[in-house]
This record gives structure tokens, C-alpha cells and sequence, in this order.
């Protein structure tokens, strides 16, 4: 490696492991030119992945930025001006330390060594069991990997098949039908068991309060004897109640009159329901409803309360019940609804799919055309920006097509050369890109002394805060585009510190690639 951790070397674990100055990552690279989270290094069994974290100054592959890379045999790899290499772990320099132990050792993590190093042939290591306890965990995975294996090779296949079949956006309105009917079913069901409980629920209190007041309009008549005045007139005038009053404690009808000497035998209940002698209610079936209130009062004779009969309604629900009819209408309301937020799921799972398809198409367009020849995407999917790389690799390298007849035109990415001129150059300075007039790199002198509020890196000049500044450089770039064979100077003060200011153009295979900017006090060296 070059930089602040040149000459040492760095293992690396598998799966994700981020390169960075923050002191969480795997890696810590102290450097200002380096961010926080810079890189991602996904180290596999039988491959590696660089994956630029969206870092200030980029991640290089053999000095060509990418975004996402599957790494070579042999490629070297940049974080901006720290170069590394990564090289696979030699099994000689593993030494192993084995202590007396009671218990049995559990196999190491692996180790990679090397300038970032890494093992991509993991070998088995045979380790004892003395108990079933260590071997559960190698039981488990490989029961996670047989179930992957199961569905990678019997069920993915035939859902594959279906867009061999039919058109692709067809095989996702599918999905999404199939996802909006299994929603459907499996919340009408609780809704209508908790709709009915409820309705229930509340049947049974109306039928309860029936009861109980049938059985206080005919206390006074009980009391006395009277059966001719026991009336249910009142209960049978609410809607669904049919009203009984039962002599205890034989359990005759003693009203209505058209009953009276009858027996209730067909409601089992209703005999259970006396032997309590304390208010009770049932559901008998959907519909029916059943409730009883004794009807009480203090017998003087033997000194002590005495139930002396029963009322009991029966309680038909009728249009409260829970039919087919409500079942359905409510299946197709929850439906409906499914059915508008599954069209809105469906266009922007369709778009989101399509995205970068259409950003990658449009690209390699613009590339046969006019011979552009880096495609990237924004989606932040690896499988997305392998494939970008993977077809940057293949325009770059390939023989025929816009690759070989505009190899002439093709300008090679200068980022890492821009970075190792700022940083030789001992005074504060800048590359500038005469395109689109934007800060491309900055050192560390100029972050410090000059550029030490914001990011400088990738702002264009138009938008300097120090106005200055910014009409200092902006012509100092148009005395340099217009003659990029001369050194520009000029003078400026910042910080009220005085600066000779000189810029030189770069040439590149297309002209003016970029120009040097350099700040060079008046007085003395650096402060």
C-alpha cells in the first residue's frame, strides 16, 4: 500500500467489510482524502466485490473509477490516493496456538493476510464434537443450505419458466393479483370472526336486558300470587324477543296465557339456566339467543329470599347475524381496496424494475453514438453495478463495435493522476475540470489553509461562497483555456493571508483535460 498505512498489512473476514476513516470500519484509513465510509469490500467464497460507498474522491480498479466491481486476479485497487493490494493469504503464515482445554475447539474464524488481504478457497477443517451442542449450529446450515438448494433448483426454475411464457410486466400484475387475493382471504377471515364475536356480544347484553326486565314488570304479581296479571306484553314488543315467564319450581309456562300449564322442552338451556338461580345467557346457534333472570323477592314466612319463577327470552338476531350475504359484501369491499393499492404497488414496482434497464440502455445509446464509453447506474443493487462494470469491461477491452473505431477518441480516467499531482505539489492546490468548471481534487494544504469550511470536491466554481475567490479563478480558467501552453498567475489575498496564484492546463487525448491550480504564499513557506 501507499499512504498513511503503507507497508502494513490488514485481514479481512468475510462477507462486508468497509474501508474508511471512521474508527467503526474494518479498515481505517487516517487521511482527509478519504471519507468516513469510503469502500466496501464483500469478500466471498468464490469471488470479491469493490463497491464505492459514495465517497468524496472515488474508488479506483487498475486507475479507472467504478461504482461496483467484481475483482481480478491481478488488479490493483485505489482509495484515491492509497493504493492497495489485495492478495490471497498463503497457508504457511497461518500459525495456530493450541492450549489445553476441557472443552473442544471450535474451528477459528479464517484469517487473510496480505495488503488487505483475503482467502477466497476457505478449506474445511475437521474439528472434534465431544457434544451435541457444537454440532447444532453446523446441523442448522445445513439445513438452511439444503432448503436454499431446494429452491434455487426446483422452485425458482418453474417461477422462471413464467416469463418464458408470458410477457414479463404480466408475470408481475400476476404476482401482485396472487399477493392481492392471499390479503384478501386471510383478513376478511378475522374481520368476520371479530364482527360476529362483536355482534354477539352485543345481542346477548339486549337479550340479558330483556330478561332482566321482564322479570322486574312481573315481580309485584309473583309476589302475590297473582298469575293472572303476569303479563310478557312488553318483552315480545322488541324486535326478535320471544318471552316466557316459568313457575319454579316445577317450570310450567306461566305466561303467555295462550302457554300457560306448557313446558319449554325444547331448549335445554332453559332448565340449566334454573338450576343456577342466577341470571345466565347463550348463544344456541347463529341466530338464537337465549337469556335468563330469575325473578326474587324476601319470603317473610321463611325468613330468606326465594325464587319463585323465571323469565326467559328467546332471542332471534335475525338481520344482525352474520349471513353469506355480509360475508361476501365484505370480501368484496376489502377486494376492492386491495385491488386500488395493488394497481399503485404494481406501477412503481414495475417502474423501479425498470429503471435501470432504461439508465443502462440509454447509456450504452449515448456510447455507440458518441462513443461514451462509462456506464453507471444510481440503483444500489451489486447485481445492477456488476453489471455496469461488467459492460464497461467489455467496451473497453472488446475488439469491434464503438470500442476499436473511437479508440482514437477514448479518454482514459485521469482522477488518480489529478490526486497524485495535488499531493506532490507542496503548496495548496486544485485540479479543475474546464468542461463543467467544477473542483475535481483538492490536498490537504489547500482543505486546511484556504478550503477549510465545506466540501470543495465536485463544486463548481460558479458556486464559491468567497466571491474572491470566485472571480479570481474563473479567470484565471479563461485565460488558461484560451492559451493552456502558458503558466497563468495572479494574486489574491485570503484569510488575510497573500497568495501568488499560478494555473496550468493539462492536455489530454481530446485537448484541455483539466488545469492545476496552485496557491503559493508570498511570505515565507507554508503557515
Amino acid at each position: 500500500m501507499s499512504g498513511p498505512l503503507a507497508g502494513k498489512s490488514i485481514s479481512l473476514k468475510l462477507g462486508r467489510n468497509v474501508v474508511g476513516r471512521a474508527p467503526h470500519c474494518e479498515v481505517v484509513i487516517p487521511s482527509q482524502n478519504i471519507s468516513k465510509e469510503h469502500t466496501q469490500i464483500e469478500i466471498y467464497n468464490d469471488k470479491i466485490i469493490v463497491t464505492d460507498l459514495k465517497s468524496r474522491n472515488g474508488t479506483f480498479i487498475n486507475g479507472v473509477q467504478v461504482t461496483s466491481h467484481k475483482l481480478q486476479a491481478g488488479e490493483k485497487i485505489s482509495f484515491f490516493d492509497v493504493l492497495a493490494d489485495i492478495v490471497e493469504k498463503s497457508p504457511t503464515s497461518i500459525k495456530k496456538k493450541i492450549k489445553p482445554a476441557t472443552l473442544p475447539a471450535l474451528p477459528a474464524e479464517p484469517l487473510f493476510d496480505g495488503n488487505l488481504a483475503y482467502d477466497q478457497n476457505v478449506h474445511n477443517r475437521s474439528v472434534p464434537h465431544e457434544n451435541n451442542e457444537v454440532s447444532t449450529p453446523v446441523a442448522q446450515k445445513n439445513l438452511g443450505a439444503y432448503i436454499m438448494k431446494y429452491v434455487d433448483e426446483v422452485v425458482l426454475p418453474g417461477v422462471y419458466k413464467l416469463t418464458e411464457w408470458m410477457e414479463y410486466r404480466t408475470v408481475i400484475a400476476l404476482f401482485i393479483a396472487a399477493y392481492i387475493i392471499f390479503v384478501t382471504t386471510l383478513s376478511t377471515l378475522p374481520l368476520m370472526t371479530i364482527l360476529k364475536s362483536s355482534i354477539q356480544k352485543e345481542a346477548q347484553s339486549r337479550a340479558q336486558t330483556i330478561a332482566r326486565s321482564l322479570a322486574r314488570d312481573n315481580r309485584s304479581a309473583i309476589m302475590q300470587g297473582q298469575s293472572s296479571l303476569v303479563s310478557t306484553e312488553n318483552a315480545d314488543r322488541e324486535a326478535g324477543a320471544t318471552s316466557y315467564v316459568l313457575a319454579s319450581p316445577n317450570g310450567d309456562i306461566l305466561a303467555p296465557p295462550q302457554l300457560a300449564g306448557q313446558y319449554l322442552t325444547e331448549i335445554n338451556f332453559v332448565h340449566e339456566a334454573r338450576k343456577l338461580n342466577q341470571e345466565s345467557v347463550k348463544q344456541i346457534n347463529d341466530d338464537t339467543i337465549v337469556a335468563v333472570a330469575p325473578i326474587r323477592f324476601h319470603n317473610a314466612q321463611i325468613g330468606s329470599d326465594v325464587t319463585a319463577a323465571h323469565a326467559v327470552v328467546v332471542y332471534n338476531m335475525g338481520s344482525l347475524a352474520i349471513d353469506d350475504g355480509r360475508t361476501l359484501s365484505l370480501f368484496i369491499q376489502i377486494l376492492f381496496i386491495a385491488i386500488l393499492l395493488g394497481g399503485l404497488l404494481f406501477f412503481f414496482l414495475y417502474k423501479i424494475i425498470l429503471l435501470p434497464f432504461n439508465q443502462i440502455n440509454k447509456q450504452i445509446d449515448q456510447a455507440l453514438r458518441d462513443g461514451q464509453a462509462q456506464i453507471s447506474s444510481s440503483v444500489q443493487l451489486p447485481e445492477i453495478q456488476l453489471l455496469a462494470s461488467n459492460i464497461n469491461s467489455a467496451v473497453n477491452r472488446g475488439a469491434g463495435g464503438f470500442a476499436s473505431n473511437n479508440i482514437q477518441d477514448y479518454e482514459v480516467d485521469r482522477s488518480l493522476e489529478r490526486a497524485n499531482i495535488v499531493n506532490l505539489i507542496g503548496f495548496a492546490a486544485i485540479t479543475i475540470l474546464p468542461e463543467d468548471r467544477t473542483i475535481s481534487t483538492a490536498n490537504e494544504h489547500f482543505l486546511t489553509q484556504i478550503g477549510s469550511s465545506g466540501n470543495w470536491i465536485n463544486l463548481p466554481v460558479e458556486n464559491i461562497v468567497d466571491q474572491a475567490l470566485k472571480l479570481n479563478i474563473q479567470n484565471l480558467i479563461d485565460k488558461v483555456i484560451s492559451d493552456p501552453n502558458q503558466v497563468i498567475t495572479d494574486q489574491l489575498e485570503i484569510s488575510n493571508n497573500n497568495y501568488d496564484i499560478n494555473a496550468q492546463g493539462v492536455h489530454g487525448t481530446k485537448g484541455l483535460a483539466y488545469i492545476v491550480v496552485v496557491f503559493i504564499p508570498k511570505v515565507g513557506g507554508l503557515e
